[in-house]
């Protein structure tokens, strides 16, 4: 019996339309040894199959181009998949595990993978601390910090603070939980500075003020684990004649070039990208993203991305995409198995104790 895997993509984010893309392409790639079930979470947060979710153009307007589509859901505690029929949720199909292919908000912050874990499933991407740890980009600084690894100096800011930098500009202004590029603003004064500032604060309650690194180069490394071994991809310098890598950068330009880091940087910065991965006790496939100071020789780690673009395929210059998502699925239910393991309860009299002294009042 051939094990089912659910491809999940898109979600309540402003990274929804880039997830999608990473989805439809695990999808097509997915070998077919196992039975796919696609399943897209649309801008409201709510759980959909349909017959046509890997055609892309249906997404310029999913509910009214989407065939015979259905809500589906997990139920907490069950690993199966329930769709709705005449208003009552009914099982589908048992799922062994979930390629998860969400970006951002809800889908790459921890709150899918805690979901998944409350219904034991299997999921291809770092746990629920993980991946709320390396989403929110003060506490990832404050464990880079921490751990001796380079980051560029920064602060946070709260609605309520005060609106001033005590860092000298430039800086980069942007939102704490997000991706892509969206919401960054590179400041060169105070009046750009309050600008970022209120953009920033309309996707994010915590934003991250931070030093612009000048002599730019920036760099991607990603890796995975399978099977205890780590597996480093190829470093590749994205070329960027900005200040920052925008969003239109990233997913719109028809221009966009990477080429590999001289051998001395590129080893410096896998060994750098493993110890991360390593420190955040990440699973699946993860990219980090550096920042390279060209003229005065200094690299700082900018950012993890858990859930990558693409799931960062294209860096793995010798490593077929579906064999990556083989070893994403198969090592998925190692993990679950490792952690299905672990004592999760204990018994004890102290409720029959305390009943018996009659403590329960108001």
């Amino acid at each position: 019996m051939r094990e089912t895997v659910l491809v999940l993509f898109g979600g309540m984010s402003v990274e929804s339309d880039i997830s999608v893309i990473t989805g439809v392409q695990a999808a097509n790639n997915l070998s077919n040894k196992f039975d796919s079930v696609f399943v897209y979470i649309d801008k409201t947060g709510k759980w959909w199959t349909a017959e046509n979710l890997l055609d892309l153009k249906i997404y310029a307007d999913f509910h009214k181009f989407a065939k015979k589509k259905k809500r589906v859901s997990f139920v907490v505690g069950e690993s199966t998949l329930f769709v709705k029929k005449n208003k009552k949720f009914i099982p589908l199909k048992k799922i062994d595990s979930v390629l998860n292919c969400c970006h951002g908000n809800l889908g790459e912050d921890g709150a899918v993978q805690g979901y998944l874990k409350c219904c034991y499933v299997p999921q291809t991407s770092s746990l629920t601390t993980s991946s709320a740890l390396c989403m929110d980009k003060s506490f990832m600084k404050d464990i880079f910090k921490a751990n001796g690894i380079n980051t560029p100096d920064c602060f946070i800011l709260r609605p309520k603070d005060s609106i001033k930098s005590t860092l000298e500009f430039p800086v980069i202004v942007k939102p704490c939980n997000l991706g892509s590029s969206i919401g960054i603003s590179v400041c060169h004064n105070k009046e750009e500075f309050k600008t970022a500032v209120a953009l920033a604060f309309e996707f994010d309650n915590k934003i991250l003020v931070e030093k612009l690194v000048e002599n730019l180069k920036e760099f991607n490394c990603a890796c995975f684990e399978y099977k205890g071994k780590m597996f480093l991809s190829s470093v590749c310098e994205v070329e960027n004649k900005e200040e920052i890598y925008t969003f239109e950068d990233k997913y719109l330009s028809k221009n966009n070039k990477t080429k590999e880091a001289e051998q001395e940087l590129a080893a410096k910065i896998k060994a750098i990208t493993q110890k991360i991965y390593q420190l955040f006790d990440c699973q699946g496939v993860v990219r980090v993203d550096f920042l390279y100071d060209e003229k005065n020789s200094v690299l700082y780690a900018n950012e993890i991305n858990t859930i990558p673009g693409s799931l960062a395929f294209y860096l793995f210059k010798d490593t077929n995409f579906k064999d990556l998502l083989n070893c994403l699925i198969e090592q998925s239910k190692i993990n679950y198995e490792k952690e299905s393991h672990l004592i999760k309860s204990f018994d004890s009299e102290a409720i029959q104790v305390f009943a018996s002294v009659k403590t329960i009042k108001k």
